[in-house]
């Protein structure tokens, strides 16, 4: 219906044109060389619009001829780059898959046409560096890395960098990515991807010192405990730095630059103080854990302070028996007590102590330091009896000492056999 109607609209407006073609009086006369054209003045205006659009037909038409190998240059770009663009989806697609060998190919053979195109072809290297890597052929990943980094401009080197570091690290290759985190670092210092590169990478090397200083800037980032936890690591590992140090007063600057809380720790006093022996400073380690169990009173620090055997022995005593009226009844103080009277010689003081200690927690270490007691008392048949005990694992309590907490632990005997 709509056909026939059209059909109609255009069957009269031909009727119309055709009409006013043969009523329309105006003429336009055209002067030749030997004779004049005359025509009507409608079928002049037709004839001319017919013209012009030839006319504006031809002339594209010529502009398309002198334009054609820019316009088919310009096409066979378009198709490349539509053609990398392809290639990476499969290559990514590849990759995903676990399909390396494919992914490499399709990536480097992406990048090729990328470059031609004139466009970026980063990220094309960088998953091939990752696809060569997944394949074990370091040779290729890296001459790929270092591709993505010649080729990446200046807003994709940060990321190009990242990626090559990230890439090492993940093989535990830190002397490579420790290089490229610290650039990067200085960069972007908020980064929190990076800034936890970093803190991998320093622990790994061992670098305490920078990891301590980068520590605050991963708490953001990290639950209460986990960064106590680390704070606690990082400040062990400055300390233990300073094993090789023998200079009383460097090992103190070392000590008072760690935060107060951490210098309150017992386990890192008592690592403090392994230090200060280890590098010949018994005296000063001492000195250091007497101070501390004056303000703390805390029982493993006076295990530890018991078991510094190369102190004045008489001295240890007087301080034990100052601190015994904070722990009157407990079983582990009593042992403490007991080994450093043995060790000052006063068996008697010695022996009630240990009777006390096994009398609330009758444990095999404390039947052995009692044997010594014993046997130092010149009673041979009891102390015999005491060291049976020792090795037979008696019902009833813990053990009261948690192995040597110091470097150095010398009993005056050894455990003689039974």
């Amino acid at each position: 219906m709509i056909r026939f109607i059209l059909a109609l609209i255009v069957l009269v407006i031909c009727g119309a044109i055709g009409y006013f073609i043969k009523t329309f009086p105006a003429m336009v006369n055209i002067r030749l060389p030997e004779h004049t054209l005359s025509t009507n003045l409608i079928i002049w205006c037709i004839v001319s619009l017919i013209a012009a659009w030839i006319i504006m037909l031809l002339f594209k038409f010529f502009v398309f001829l002198w334009r054609s190998p820019q316009i088919f240059s310009r096409n066979a770009k378009t198709r490349k780059r539509h053609k990398a663009n392809k290639l990476l989806r499969n290559g990514m697609s590849e990759l995903l898959a676990g399909h390396y060998k494919k992914a490499e190919k399709h990536l480097v053979k992406g990048a090729d046409l990328a470059e031609e195109v004139g466009e970026s072809s980063v990220i094309y290297f960088e998953n091939a560096a990752i696809a060569a890597d997944k394949l074990q052929a370091n040779a290729r990943r890296d001459q790929y890395l270092i591709k993505a980094r010649q080729e990446a401009g200046q807003q994709h080197t940060a990321l190009t960098r990242l990626s090559e570091a990230e890439l090492h690290a993940s093989h535990g290759d830190f002397d490579k990515a420790l290089p490229l985190l610290e650039k990067l670092h200085q960069q972007e210092s908020k980064n929190a991807k990076i800034i936890g590169l970093l803190d991998e990478a320093y622990v790994a090397q061992e670098q305490w010192q920078n990891a301590w200083s980068l520590l605050p800037k991963l708490r953001p980032y990290l639950p209460v405990a986990e960064y106590e936890a680390r704070r606690k690591t990082y400040a062990k590992g400055m300390l233990a730095d300073t094993d090789a140090i023998e200079s009383v007063a460097e090992l103190n600057s070392a000590w008072r630059k760690l935060p107060a809380e951490i210098r309150r720790d017992d386990e890192m006093i008592m690592l403090y103080a392994g230090s200060l022996i280890e590098n010949g400073h018994s005296e000063e380690a001492e000195r250091i854990l007497a101070n501390e169990i004056k303000n703390s009173q805390d029982l493993k620090l006076i295990q530890a302070y018991s078991q510094l055997s190369s102190a004045d022995a008489h001295r240890q005593l007087a301080n034990m028996e100052n601190w015994s009226t904070h722990h009157p009844n407990d079983a582990t103080f009593l042992h403490a007590l007991a080994r450093v009277a043995y060790r000052a010689k006063d068996y008697d003081k010695a022996s009630q102590a240990i009777e006390a200690s096994i009398s609330r927690q009758p444990v095999p270490e404390a039947f052995a330091l009692w044997a010594l007691i014993l046997e130092a008392k010149n009673e041979p048949q009891a102390a015999l009896a005491a060291y049976r005990q020792s090795v037979v694992a008696l019902p009833g309590g813990e053990q009261s000492i948690e192995g040597d907490l110091l470097p150095v632990m010398d009993e005056n005997k050894a455990l003689p056999s039974s």
